[in-house]
C-alpha cells in the first residue's frame, strides 16, 4: 500500500509539473506582439517563482496587465515590449529577503539581448527592516534586471523599466518614478513627465548600441 501512494504521489506531481510547463510555454503566445507603429520593441524574458503547491505564484493574466500598463507608459516614447519567454524559478526564490537573494536569481547569467524580469511571491525591502518593496532594479555585473512581488500595483513594471533606461525617482507629480504619497493627479493619470521621456531616449539608443538589448522583428502584414 505505501508503495501504491508513492506512486500515486509522484503520478500526480509529473501531471502538475507538466500542467506549469504548458502554462510557461502559453505565456508569450497569450501575449500581443509589439505593435509594429512603434519605432521600438524590446524583448522580455519572464522568471517565474512558484507558489507553495507548486503553481505559477502570479496568473497569466495578472502578467498581462503589467505587460499591457508597460506598453501604455512607453507609447510616448515609442518603445513597446513583447514576452518572448517563461520559466520557473526554484522554491526559494518564491520570497526574496536580503540582496544574497536577489543576487542569487541571475547567478547564471543574463542571456539574451532581452530585459529579464523575476517575479517572486514577497520582496522584502533591504534597506528598512520589516518592509516590503513592491519592484526593484537590481545589477549584475554591468547587467540590470527586475525584480517584482506579487502584491505589485499594476503600474511597477513600467516604474522598474523606468529604472532600467536610466530613470531616477522624481519628484514630478505626475510621474509614477515619484514614490511621494500624493492624490493630485490620481493614480490612473500619473505617467512619465516629458522631461524623463526625452531623458530616455538616448538610454535606449546605448542600450541597442552596446548589445544589452535588441530590436525585436515585427509581424509581417
Amino acid at each position: 500500500m505505501r508503495w501504491l501512494v508513492f506512486v500515486v504521489l509522484a503520478a500526480g506531481s509529473a501531471i502538475a509539473h507538466a500542467d506549469v510547463a504548458a502554462e510557461l510555454a502559453a505565456i508569450p503566445k497569450a501575449m500581443p506582439s509589439c505593435d509594429k507603429a512603434r519605432a521600438h520593441c524590446f524583448g522580455i524574458q519572464l522568471h517565474v517563482a512558484p507558489d507553495e503547491q507548486g503553481n505559477l505564484i502570479v496568473t497569466s493574466d495578472w502578467l498581462a496587465q503589467q505587460v499591457a500598463e508597460a506598453e501604455r507608459h512607453f507609447t510616448p516614447l515609442d518603445v513597446g515590449f513583447e514576452v518572448v519567454g517563461a520559466d520557473l524559478l526554484p522554491d526559494a526564490a518564491r520570497h526574496l529577503e536580503t540582496r544574497k537573494d536577489r543576487d542569487a536569481l541571475a547567478a547564471g547569467g543574463l542571456p539574451g539581448r532581452v530585459i529579464h524580469v523575476y517575479i517572486t511571491g514577497k520582496l522584502d525591502d533591504v534597506d528598512t527592516a520589516g518592509a516590503i518593496a513592491y519592484g526593484v532594479t537590481w545589477r549584475r555585473d554591468d547587467r540590470k534586471y527586475i525584480i517584482v512581488s506579487a502584491a505589485a500595483w499594476p503600474r511597477t513594471l513600467a516604474h522598474e523599466l523606468g529604472h532600467f533606461f536610466g530613470l531616477p525617482h522624481s519628484t514630478y507629480a505626475i510621474s509614477i518614478m515619484n514614490k511621494s504619497d500624493r492624490k493630485d493627479p490620481p493614480r490612473e493619470q500619473r505617467t512619465f513627465a516629458d522631461a524623463e521621456i526625452v531623458a530616455m531616449r538616448p538610454a535606449v539608443v546605448r542600450l541597442v548600441r552596446d548589445k544589452v538589448i535588441a530590436e525585436r522583428p515585427r509581424a509581417k502584414d
